[in-house]
């Protein structure tokens, strides 16, 4: 893991941790300092593909961490089912 994947985890994590609900790519961005939102994605891709988040796609918000996440709080919920998730602009 690259120093600004851990840190791209380390802001997902704490965000979790204190609000109850993952942070949008743009509240990422702006923690990381970033010029634009592709960055975030990417980052965010990176720790998908190795196991460190999950996310659901065409669902805002629904970075999960998962079990190879290095401190994981308790409290974050599983992610939402295929049939539970609900695009968004569309609950």
């Amino acid at each position: 893991m690259t120093p600004r994947q851990a840190e791209t985890l380390s802001i997902v994590r704490n965000y979790w941790a204190d609000h109850g609900y993952a942070p949008s790519y743009d509240e990422i961005r702006e923690a990381l300092k970033a010029k634009s939102k592709s960055s975030v994605a990417s980052l965010v891709g990176c720790l998908v593909e190795r196991g460190y988040l999950t996310k659901t796609k065409g669902l805002a918000r629904s970075l999960r961490l998962t079990d190879k996440s290095p401190d994981t709080p308790d409290k974050i919920p599983e992610a939402p089912t295929d049939k539970e998730a609900v695009p968004w602009g569309q609950d």
